[in-house]
This record gives structure tokens, C-alpha cells and sequence, in this order.
């Protein structure tokens, strides 16, 4: 009995020193993730690895671990139907708190003209993040050398003039419609040519496929500095952007303002406190030295709109996107 007694002293000890260890394991383990008692957080980007929404995504999984806001955060993509395949992913995790999908004006148009079963209203706004804004650019050798020389003979040649710019439904068709649409020329008229990205709207130029091209000025900013072989005729932002030698539309006469903005969702059914926690943690982030320093590497403007605003800006883009659209035929 007496080794029996010893056995079991010994043995209750070694479980003690495992479930000791195991614990002190875990907490290291919490520690190092800084997950705590948090749970994982996770990021959407409804596209594939290495575009727009992907690199938002990744931005910010990289600022939160580096400001210590979040360790432990997932980014997962869900590429397809121009970001409606994420949309539709946000929407089947109704009640999740933990969940953040990227979006932006490519979304929306997409959900206008793909057939996607859900809308923007089938998730809940957090925030919007940041902006880059559009350009129109020619060959550097192009006739065109003011949005008036561009204007005057496009509305001659509507249906024929080649103008280049991304996918069908896309950001910078839905730009090319609203720039034309401010020199009276019907947007179902253009005669747009769709590429998969701004290299491929580059060679199209180049190569005298098309005239005049439409995307974002991140896409065309090497080309268009001085000796470049593109020139950007306008920009599409409010007032002239810092660093660019480039005149707006509106400076020029011509009533558009657009961006192709970035921002975050959840998805619905989430309680106030629930968002607004979300919406919390997005602030935190967009005030540290990391997001400054993403929006200088990435050449983003900081236009961050909280929850509500985000959610009234929205409707007003839907509307919008909707009868450009219908304009367009698509």
C-alpha cells in the first residue's frame, strides 16, 4: 500500500506539472498570437491575389499585428462575379461580428450587372477607408492636349472613337460613361474597348488600338511623368491632388467627381454594439503610423467615412451606379 501511495503521490504530480505546463503552453500560445480572449477576425477579399481588394485585405492584417490591435486575423479570398462571390460569402455569415469583407465601386457595379442574387444592403457599412482617384490619358503624341480637344471630337465620333479602360460594368467604364455623359455624349454610345488591367490599357494606347484611355491614375502614374509616353488630361478628384501636375475636371469645366473608393462591410444582423466595436477597431487602425504609412507606399487619399456616413454614401453610389447602368446598357 505504502508503494501504491508513493505511485500515486508521483503520478498525481507529473498530471499536475501537464496540466501546468499545457496551460503555461496555451497562455504563450495566446500571448504570442495576441489573440487572447479575442476571437479570430476575418477579412474578405472578394477578389483574387494581388488585386486592389486583396492588397487593402493584406494592409490591414499587416497594420493591425503591427500596432498590436489584432494578431490573430485571417485574410481569405473569394474571387469571382467582380466581387459579388465575397458579398454573397458576407451574407451567408449573418450574426458574425467577427468579420470584415473589403468593397468598393467595383462591388456595386457588379452587383448591377452580374445577376448577383444579393445587393449592399444584404451587408451591414463599417467604414469607408481610402480613394484613388480616376484619370484620362492619351498617347503623349495624341492631338488631344485639353478635355476641350478631346470633347469637341468625341461628340463627332461617339460610336467610333476607341477608348480604353478595365472590365465591362467595371470602375472605369462606369468613369468613361460619366465623363462622356458631361460632354453630352450618350454613355450607350461609347465605342469602349474592356482590358483586364491598366498594362493591357497601356499597350492598347501605345499601339493605336485605342485613343484615349480611363482607369485610375495609380495605373498610369509612371507613364505620365514628364517624358513619359502617356498625358493625363484630367483627374477625377475634388481639387488638385499634391504632387500631380494635373488639372481636375471640374477646374476644366466638366461636372465629375469620382474615386474609386475603398472600405470594409460586415455582414448583416450584427446589434449596434457590435458594429460600432467594429467600426472601433477600423478608427484605431486608420489612426496609426502603419496606415499612414500604407496610404504613402500605395498612393491612396485618406477619405474615411464612419459607419453612418459610409452607409448614406452608399445608397447615393448605388443610385447612381444604377443609372449610369441603365445608360450604358448592361
Amino acid at each position: 500500500m505504502r508503494d501504491r501511495g508513493v505511485l500515486f503521490r508521483v503520478g498525481g504530480g507529473l498530471c499536475a506539472l501537464l496540466l501546468v505546463g499545457t496551460a503555461l503552453f496555451d497562455v504563450r500560445q495566446s500571448a504570442a498570437s495576441g489573440s487572447g480572449q479575442q476571437e479570430k477576425l476575418l477579412l474578405i477579399a472578394p477578389a483574387g491575389p494581388g488585386g486592389g481588394w486583396d492588397t487593402l485585405a493584406r494592409e490591414m492584417q499587416n497594420g493591425l499585428r503591427e500596432e498590436d490591435l489584432r494578431f490573430n486575423v485571417e485574410v481569405r479570398n473569394a474571387e469571382g462575379a467582380g466581387g459579388t462571390i465575397g458579398l454573397a460569402q458576407t451574407a451567408g455569415r449573418e450574426g458574425q461580428a467577427n468579420v470584415l469583407t473589403m468593397t468598393g465601386l467595383g462591388m456595386v457595379g457588379a452587383v448591377e450587372t452580374t445577376g448577383s442574387l444579393y445587393t449592399m444592403e444584404d451587408a451591414t457599412p463599417i467604414a469607408q477607408l481610402a480613394s484613388e482617384y480616376l484619370a484620362v490619358v492619351v498617347p503623349a503624341d495624341s492631338p488631344y492636349e485639353t478635355l476641350d480637344d478631346l470633347a469637341g471630337d468625341w461628340r463627332g465620333r461617339s460610336g467610333t472613337l476607341p477608348v480604353a479602360g478595365g472590365s465591362m460594368g467595371g470602375v472605369d467604364q462606369i468613369f468613361a460613361a460619366q465623363v462622356a455623359r458631361s460632354m453630352d455624349i450618350a454613355p450607350g454610345e461609347i465605342n469602349y474597348l474592356p482590358y483586364s488591367g491598366g498594362g493591357e490599357v497601356l499597350t492598347s494606347l501605345l499601339s493605336g488600338t485605342s485613343e484615349v484611355g480611363f482607369g485610375t491614375l495609380g495605373d498610369f502614374s509612371d507613364q505620365v511623368d514628364e517624358g513619359g509616353p502617356l498625358r493625363a488630361l484630367a483627374v477625377s478628384s475634388p481639387e488638385r491632388m499634391d504632387g500631380v501636375d494635373v488639372p481636375t475636371l471640374a477646374e476644366q469645366g466638366y461636372d465629375v467627381e469620382m474615386s474609386n473608393w475603398r472600405g470594409v462591410v460586415a455582414p448583416p444582423g450584427l446589434t449596434g454594439e457590435e458594429a460600432d466595436r467594429l467600426e472601433g477597431l477600423v478608427r484605431e487602425l486608420l489612426a496609426s503610423d502603419a496606415w499612414a504609412d500604407t496610404l504613402e507606399r500605395n498612393r491612396w487619399t485618406d477619405t474615411f467615412q464612419p459607419r453612418e456616413e459610409f452607409g448614406e454614401f452608399l445608397d447615393a453610389e448605388v443610385a447612381v451606379t444604377q443609372e449610369t447602368v441603365e445608360e450604358l446598357g448592361l
